[in-house]
């Protein structure tokens, strides 16, 4: 891959960079101790590119959000944009996203956007902890929490569960990471055939890739890095990545690859 060669005549970084990942459907899996998915796939590849140790472990995602936020974590993949994050790390994108509401069956009205959610007294929301995607996102998360509307998982999976049992209405994510999740679990499988996906007003298309922190790494090492995903992204390797890990046809309303 062409990308390979331009990113390898980058310097190497000085020690191993610390990724931290926490379970999210497709896209980070663990087999035993061993992450695989896509954002693994991908670290390994800029790893033997930019010649890079990279320590892939796995670690709950608010957890992962905290560590990131103290400096004991390099790089936070995957992430969306935000002014909190922007402050003290760099975003580089790799992949459009566009967050939808997800419901399971049913043929009754749905919100359309955050605000009329917010306008439903009854409506509760499951979601995963620590997940953020901008601003709108993150403000109806907190409204929902203060009004006692918001069930809290610490993975995808246990999002699922909820939305199965009736605890919850709906939640708000990506579809390509619940998609992932009810693929890699054969228990919840058979909710593909129930999931409903509908687009909310608020939330566009999007950038999402990954934080390189200014608390823990340095300029050069932050550079080395970033070339190197940088040409990853423009290479069409991440969307190829997407389409490898989950079925034909399913992505289409929520991720793309980034515009030329």
């Amino acid at each position: 891959m062409g990308w390979l060669v331009a990113a390898s005549a980058q310097a190497a970084c000085t020690r191993a960079v610390n990724v931290p990942l926490a379970p999210i459907g497709r896209s980070v899996s663990f087999d035993g101790g061993k992450a695989q998915g896509i954002y693994p796939t991908l670290l390994r590849e800029v790893s033997a590119a930019s010649q890079c140790q990279m320590d892939l472990r796995k670690v709950p995602r608010a957890r992962l959000q905290t560590m990131f936020d103290a400096g004991q974590a390099d790089i936070l993949i995957p992430a969306s944009a935000t002014p909190a994050r922007d402050a003290t790390a760099e975003f580089v994108p790799l992949i459009q996203v566009r967050v939808s509401l997800l419901t399971l069956d049913g043929d009754a009205p749905v919100p359309r956007s955050l605000a009329e959610m917010l306008a439903q007294p009854d409506y509760k929301l499951a979601v995963v902890r620590g997940f953020s995607f901008g601003a709108a996102y993150d403000e109806a998360i907190a409204a929902l929490r203060q009004r006692n509307r918001l069930i809290e998982e610490p993975d995808p999976s246990g999002v699922t569960r909820a939305l199965r049992q009736g605890l919850a209405h709906g939640t708000v994510m990506a579809a390509s990471i619940l998609v992932g999740t009810l693929v890699n679990e054969p228990e919840l499988t058979p909710l593909l055939k129930r999931l409903r996906v509908e687009p909310l007003d608020e939330m566009a298309w999007s950038a999402s890739g990954l934080y390189l922190s200014r608390r823990s790494l340095d300029e050069a090492e932050r550079r080395t890095l970033r070339t190197a995903f940088v040409h990853v992204a423009r290479s069409g390797r991440v969307w190829q990545l997407f389409n490898d890990h989950h079925p034909p046809g399913s992505l289409g309303v929520s991720i793309r690859p980034l515009p030329p």
